[in-house]
């Protein structure tokens, strides 16, 4: 098991094309009338450890790329000064991955110690929504101006914030629910995984395509989830809570490792809605199983081979039977001058060693007089 210059760039071409293939599915939301929404996003995990895993497996078969991975290899290895290109993009990526994941750590610290000075809402009404949600809920909240818009935090601790405003009990119902389910289906986790990828790819923006509809899948799982047993007035409710929380999250820092009720976007609001509304979306399915079993199958078909240069012998250094000879008793014969031996075959002479000498002598090849 290795990683090469070739193993990267198929990991970067598979990927690439898994991921714009499921997100023109799912966008186009064919995909979520064959399979649950939770399939979608286990689709996108096997391209994340796709990208994770650029590696050559013992069984992996090499396979010519023919003229185009040529031309990629002779960029790759280009002499510039005294290093070759190759390298001076591997100290470019390692840099800026350095760069990245450390703003990250930092972003992600400042959130943290923000919640040390959130005071915690211990109310009656949130306290019976999370009771209802899951008995002995650990889950803390915390009301804090620092929020305009609800949202959830925390891998092992987790949290949910609120903006320092009043709600009544079914607003408190739905965004609750709704935080709640980010944190039970563990999407922090995964929103945290999934920057640190783009950190490490930052120069490839299929990563980034992929972080925009996990996050956006990550959203209609929990918005399905809320509104699965909504008659159509409550969904309604549901989607007015989602529009305010969208006007005021316009107005709020995004943060690190947060998970909110709903991203700054209006298109992926709209597209929101459209699902919840929709009655025809899949929430289980046989497909979904069979749609994984072949991505897994896809998965390891996109390991069984590689694509690498391969370059044809040159002709001027390919021997031909101009000046291979073969060599018998009647064609060649031994001389010896001084101590060196030298073979005779048509009309070359060549130095030969006593143990090869030997050889040809017990071949039948005769010993003359020195010259």
């Amino acid at each position: 098991m290795e990683i090469s210059v070739f193993s990267v760039l198929m990991t970067v071409l598979w990927s690439s094309i898994l991921i714009a293939f499921f997100y023109l599915g799912r966008t186009k939301t064919r995909l979520l009338y064959i399979c649950s929404i939770s399939t979608v996003i286990l689709l996108y995990l096997f391209c994340a450890v796709r990208v994770v895993l650029p590696i050559e497996l013992p069984w992996t078969r090499v396979v010519s790329g023919g003229a185009i991975f040529n031309t990629i290899r002779d960029t790759l290895f280009y002499q510039i000064g005294f290093v070759r290109f190759y390298e001076l993009f591997i100290t470019i990526w390692m840099i800026g991955m350095g760069l990245i994941l450390s703003k990250y750590l930092v972003q992600y610290r400042r959130v943290t110690h923000y919640i040390h000075t959130f005071q915690r809402e211990e109310s009656m009404a949130i306290l019976n929504v999370l009771d209802s949600l899951e008995k002995g809920s650990r889950i803390e909240v915390f009301k804090t101006t620092q929020v305009k818009s609800p949202c959830c935090l925390g891998i092992f601790k987790k949290r949910i914030l609120l903006p320092d405003k009043e709600y009544d009990r079914k607003e408190l119902q739905y965004i609750l629910l709704h935080e709640y389910t980010h944190l039970h289906n563990n999407d922090i986790l995964l929103k945290t995984l999934i920057t640190v990828l783009c950190g490490i790819y930052w120069w490839n923006p299929i990563v980034y395509l992929l972080r925009k509809d996990l996050n956006q899948s990550m959203e209609i799982r929990c918005d399905l989830s809320v509104s699965k047993y909504l008659n159509e007035n409550e969904r309604a409710d549901y989607l007015s809570v989602m529009l305010d929380a969208f006007r005021e999250s316009r107005q709020t820092e995004q943060y690190v490792g947060v998970a909110g009720l709903v991203e700054n976007h209006s298109a992926s609001l709209l597209e929101r809605f459209q699902i919840v509304a929709d009655r025809k979306i899949v929430q289980k399915n046989r497909a979904s199983v069979f749609a994984a079993f072949m991505m897994l199958v896809v998965l390891v078909i996109s390991y069984s081979f590689i694509f690498q240069s391969k370059y044809e012998t040159p002709m001027s250094e390919i021997e031909t039977d101009t000046n291979v000879y073969s060599i018998d008793a009647g064609n060649a014969y031994i001389t010896k001058q001084g101590n060196t031996y030298i073979l005779h075959v048509a009309g070359t002479k060549t130095e030969m060693s006593e143990d090869a000498v030997k050889i040809l002598l017990e071949e039948g090849v005769t010993m003359k007089g020195g010259d």
